[in-house]
């Protein structure tokens, strides 16, 4: 232990290599104190610090902050003094300093840099007060710090506004699906927006917590509204096919309608149930690359040329045709006659007849 005339020694000497060693002696006197003279000793230590932190190198403060960030015993004035320093010096005190209070914190977030709100953002724990300042305040970094500290407090109007700023930066909705304690209004607004990459991960996370039972809640709710949709998509398709065949609407109406809404099974439904012949026959007629049935098909049920080439548009996404095919296509349904069609489809149902 240094001696106090070491000590006089260091405090007459007013260079910068003497201010230097005359704090690593009090530090050292500090840190090493038996309990019964921690309160002289850390009055004694702050008194002489304080006195002399601003003569100090950076250098000389850093080393003096990692000291001294972990001791319950600093000087709550010079552990306030180091956290207000350059991110260099403050970053050990603002992570781990059990001295600062909440209102330092608070006071620090306020004005310090966003360096310092990320050592801040990292502090366990981290009381609610202090993270609502780190929301308004911080950059996107930061709020994916303070997101995926599970040792930080949040109000629910904080995690409102911290699920709002995550809309925009997935980095901050990777750490909040960690989180266990989000509320259920805001695990609801999140999830509508995560990634279907998170949704994944959060599904293979499992547990038992409002972010996982909101995902599986919503869908839930999302196959239910897909089986309405199918329900609803046909029974309006069955619907316009009847006012087809009862001649209330145009067959063109109807393959409009099919082939821009890419639904090749309602297509091939509607010629069906026109021409009287089996479902699952003219299915696949409607994918099939030669094209004279379904040729004969359309024009045998008065479908113009006009919608016509909507159905060829269709069949090019899924056969790849050229622009020459379906040039080429166009044309040869062009020469095919109404009555001629009519005809073959009569010659067509009679060769299915006879084969069932």
């Amino acid at each position: 232990m240094v001696s106090l005339s070491k000590l006089s020694e260091l405090a007459h000497d007013r260079t910068s290599s003497g201010r230097k060693s005359l704090v690593e002696a009090v530090t050292d006197l500090f840190v090493s104190a038996q309990p019964e003279q921690v309160d002289h000793v850390s009055l004694l230590f702050g008194d002489i610090v304080l006195k002399v932190i601003g003569q100090l190198e950076e250098e000389a403060r850093m080393a003096l902050a990692v000291r001294v960030s972990e001791n319950p015993n600093t000087p709550h004035d010079l552990a306030f003094r180091l956290a207000e320093d350059t991110i260099a010096v403050a970053q050990p005190m603002l992570e781990s300093s059990p001295v600062l209070t909440t209102s330092d914190l608070v006071s620090i977030a306020t004005t310090g840099s966003m360096d310092h709100l990320g050592a801040i953002a990292d502090r366990r724990p981290l009381e609610a007060e202090v993270t609502s300042v780190i929301v308004d305040r911080g950059s996107s970094s930061v709020l994916a710090k303070v997101a995926g500290n599970d040792a930080a407090k949040f109000t629910a109007d904080t995690f409102d506004r911290l699920v709002e700023k995550a809309r925009a930066h997935p980095q901050i909705q990777e750490a909040l699906i960690g989180r266990s304690d989000i509320p259920e209004e805001g695990a609801r607004r999140l999830v509508s927006f995560l990634s279907d990459e998170l949704r994944e991960r959060l599904k293979e996370m499992g547990g038992d917590n409002t972010l996982v039972n909101v995902l599986a809640e919503r869908a839930a709710q999302e196959v239910q509204a897909q089986v309405r949709d199918l329900g609803s998509a046909k029974n309006k398709a069955e619907m316009l096919i009847r006012d087809v065949k009862a001649r209330k609407r145009p067959v063109d109406d109807a393959v409009n309608q099919f082939t821009k809404g890419d639904r090749p099974v309602d297509l091939a439904l509607l010629f069906a149930e026109l021409s009287e012949l089996p479902h699952d026959s003219v299915a696949r007629v409607v994918f099939n690359p030669e094209d004279t049935v379904l040729n004969i098909l359309c024009r045998a049920n008065g479908v113009s040329d006009t919608a016509y080439k909507n159905i060829v548009m269709m069949r090019a996404k899924r056969l790849k045709l050229t622009s020459k095919d379906l040039n080429e296509a166009f044309v040869r349904y062009a020469k095919v006659q109404r009555g001629d069609a009519g005809r073959a489809l009569t010659t067509i149902k009679e060769r299915l007849r006879k084969a069932s």
